[in-house]
């Protein structure tokens, strides 16, 4: 009966003790400098901590100073920018197009290899990230950003990658380019004949051009490294969270490290604010919600006067 005991007490301490002795990780999130990335890491970080790691995520003077993102939980790593990307991109790309220019990438691609020199040549974020030990650290899988990854390396942490972008070359996915509708354009999966011949030419110049990094990034950020290629270093990424759905998408090849995770950038349903839920209980035909994204901040004055002209047009009430 005592060794019945004995053995019981022991499993007792085992359960409540272990815990305290593994602990959790300490995660770091450095999404790109928009709200909207932002906010997808945010969504994914607050989980972790919910699961008892210690969260950490990067964030922009100009995102931390407009207080939309729900950071409980977690603690935010300010950084300062010399501009706001944000503003500058959003402006330039609805600009043209609502001028109906092409997209300047050439502007977008200067910006980018701007803000990723920015914070890798910043030794006090390099020493405040390094103070905190972290044990993973998660990127934006955006190509423009891929030079982050020097960070990681340099500290010698593993990495993963949380994002929207589905990259095959990147992602080391065995794919047949013919097959597989590009996101800068509205193909989809019945392609034409000449649709098809162009999206397997960009497939294979996108995996063998590389205009997102410098050639020379290591050597140049970390020197005291051995040399390694972006596309060399981003293939050590332990796994790829892909903030795609693969019902409500087209069927893609994958690997076992690329998971997706459609979804992440929506919340669970709260109790609408006392004027927004009388504005709803009136609206007896029903409601117009009219949202756009972060890269849109503000429309051209006809183009808003179009919109609220088709509103006021309509039986339903209006939420612009």
């Amino acid at each position: 009966m005592k060794l019945r005991e004995f053995l019981l007490w022991t499993a007792v301490c085992c359960l409540v003790l272990l815990p305290l002795c593994v602990g959790g990780k300490r995660v770091v999130f450095m999404p790109t400098p928009f709200t909207s990335n932002t906010n997808d890491h945010t969504n994914v970080a607050r989980t972790l901590a919910r699961q008892g790691h210690e969260v950490w995520l990067t964030m922009p003077d100009y995102i931390v100073n407009r207080r939309v993102l729900d950071t409980t939980n977690l603690t935010v790593i300010e950084y300062q920018t010399l501009i706001n990307f944000e503003e500058i991109m959003t402006a330039a790309f609805a600009g043209n197009y609502f001028k109906g220019l092409p997209d300047d990438w050439s502007m977008c691609m200067s910006h980018f290899l701007q803000f990723c020199d920015t914070l890798l040549t910043n030794a006090s974020f390099f020493e405040q990230v390094k103070e905190l030990r972290p044990d993973l650290f998660v990127f934006d899988n955006l190509r423009l950003t891929n030079m982050m990854t020097i960070i990681s390396y340099r500290l010698g942490v593993p990495f993963a990658y949380l994002g929207t972008f589905y990259d095959p070359y990147y992602q080391r996915i065995p794919l047949q380019p013919c097959n597989i509708p590009l996101l800068f354009f509205s193909f989809n999966h019945h392609m034409s004949f000449f649709q098809r011949v162009l999206t397997t030419v960009i497939h294979v110049f996108s995996s063998v051009v590389d205009e997102f990094s410098h050639k020379d990034a290591v050597s140049r950020y970390a020197p005291e490294m051995p040399f390694l290629t972006i596309d060399m270093l981003v293939a050590r990424a332990e796994i790829w969270l892909v903030e795609m759905d693969h019902i409500l998408d087209y069927p893609r090849p994958s690997m076992p490290n690329v998971k997706l995770i459609g979804g992440t950038a929506t919340g669970s349903g709260k109790p609408l604010p006392t004027q927004f839920k009388s504005f709803m209980d009136d609206a007896k035909e029903g409601v117009v919600i009219v949202s756009l994204d972060n890269y849109v901040l503000s429309l051209p004055e006809a183009i808003t006067q179009k919109i609220i002209s088709v509103l006021q047009d309509l039986p339903f009430k209006s939420f612009y």
